[in-house]
């Protein structure tokens, strides 16, 4: 076997191999960026443990939550953050907590 029949068989293995590496990074690429990929931002509003509402966070919404005894919550979503602007109970906890993101 002559030199130039090596030289090719070793350029086709070596171009073989690169497009399997290429092959496998684009596949494993694909799935790292389907499982990986953020779910639909959305926050749950719930009242004594009963989810009563789903909003999506990329919508600015703003209602008001009626909750246990008659108290409420004024929830407003903007720019993909939530935050409880009111609220009738005394010690304003959701109020104090601020912005979530």
């Amino acid at each position: 076997m002559s030199t130039e029949n090596k030289n090719r068989k070793m350029k086709k293995k070596e171009l073989v191999m690169i497009l399997v590496i290429l092959a496998v990074s684009a596949v494993l690429y694909a799935g790292s960026r389907i499982l990986f990929s953020k779910p639909p931002a959305k926050v749950e509003i719930s009242v004594d443990g009963t989810v009563i509402e789903t909003l999506d966070l990329n919508k600015d919404t703003e209602l008001t939550v009626e909750g246990w005894n008659g108290g409420t919550n004024h929830i407003v979503i903007k720019d993909g953050t939530v935050h409880v602007t009111e609220a009738s109970c005394p010690d304003k906890v959701c109020v104090n907590q601020g912005t979530i993101r």
